[in-house]
């Protein structure tokens, strides 16, 4: 018996049969319920949140197929950086730093993790230091600012410098005292933005450069008292505080060495230079000194001297005499007006004119004489 053939369009149908079902299998498969859930996956993985700022993460579930699987998970915080709510809202905490898988998603026992970073807010305070300083004139003095946001993290802003008086600032907050001595309060500042921060500066006089004696020259009578004060500056002007060490180096009276106290001698001069200050004691190396000058006039008439004394004369003749007057220390006063003269003893019986002070003996000789006062 022989075999019956098989007519191809039979095939063909068997064939066509097969496809159709197992596009209809795939077909199912694609679109039907999801099975149960395999993972869970935190959306928003990394993140980056300022301090205090929130953020709502949400989390996806998947069953093993990769079909989407609704859910309602338990949020909780493993690693710190923040708190969240049980909606997935995340709120970032103040310490800094990057918090690996902290932000958990729990169904079950299975989970899902993201991870936050925590950074700074922006600046919050700026605080100035050091401050108050002293800086002397043409010295320096580094300032610095520390910036902090509103949880006092350390923020590496850089601020901007400015000075209002006493000097200049660079923009490291260098600061350059002027040549001006005085106190200039709030005169450095650092800011950002509306933020701001100052600092006060004094600036202190530099090394005495030099001494200016008041008053100088000065006139006193004979035994009369000057106190003499004493100046000192720096080289740019500014009064440099120091302590006078007085002396006489020049004749013309004595000095107290503290208090500057001048007491003029019974000489009459003008003695150049002769009053000296001294910022050490005995003028030692490196000594700043100055120097005043002290004329000395003599006191009041105190006696007169009349010469020649004494003198002969001829009869018929004459002779002039003069009249010098002196204080009580012997030094020359001018007499005025001009003396008077006369013959307060006459036994000669000479004449003496009572203006010029020419003495005129008498005609004839004889015993005696005569005493001539002016």
């Amino acid at each position: 018996m022989h075999a019956r053939a098989v007519p191809h369009f039979t095939a063909r149908l068997v064939a066509a049969a097969f496809v159709a079902l197992f596009a209809a299998a795939c077909e199912h498969n694609s679109t039907g319920i999801a099975g149960s859930l395999a993972t869970i996956t935190v959306d928003r993985n990394p993140d980056t949140l300022v301090i205090g700022t929130a953020k709502q993460f949400t989390a996806i579930g998947r069953d093993v197929n990769g079909t989407i699987v609704g859910i309602k998970p338990v949020w909780t915080v493993a690693a710190s950086g923040g708190t969240v709510g049980a909606s997935g809202i995340f709120t970032a905490g103040t310490v800094l730093g990057t918090f690996a898988n902290t932000v958990v998603a729990t169904v079950g026992s299975i989970s899902g993790n993201a991870t936050a970073t925590v950074i700074a807010g922006p600046p919050a305070t700026i605080t100035l230091t050091p401050t108050p300083v002293t800086v002397a004139t043409g010295g320096t003095q580094q300032f610095a600012a520390v910036i902090k946001d509103a949880a006092g993290n350390v923020l590496t802003t850089l601020p901007a410098w400015g000075t209002s008086a006493g000097g200049s600032i660079s923009s490291a907050g260098l600061f350059t005292a002027g040549t001006v001595a005085g106190t200039f309060p709030n005169n450095v500042t650092a800011s950002v933005g509306a933020l701001s921060a100052s600092g006060s500066v004094t600036v202190t006089p530099a090394a005495l450069a030099t001494i200016a004696i008041t008053p100088n020259p000065v006139v006193l009578g004979v035994g009369a008292a000057q106190t003499f004060t004493a100046a000192g500056k720096d080289a740019n002007g500014n009064a440099v505080a120091f302590t006078p060490n007085w002396a006489v180096v020049a004749s013309g009276g004595t000095i107290t060495a503290a208090g500057g106290v001048f007491t003029a001698g019974t000489v009459a001069g003008t003695f150049g230079n002769t009053v000296r200050v001294c910022s050490t004691a005995a003028c030692a190396s490196g000594s700043v000194s100055a120097f005043a000058t002290v004329t000395v006039t003599a006191g009041a008439l105190a006696a007169i001297t009349v010469t020649p004394n004494p003198v002969n004369v001829g009869t018929n003749a004459s002779q002039q005499f003069t009249a010098v007057g002196s204080d009580a220390g012997g030094n020359i006063v001018p007499i005025t007006p001009a003396a008077t003269w006369s013959v307060a003893t006459g036994h000669s019986g000479g004449t003496i004119g009572s203006s010029s002070g020419i003495y005129t003996a008498p005609a004839a000789a004889g015993p005696g004489f005569d005493t001539v006062k002016a």
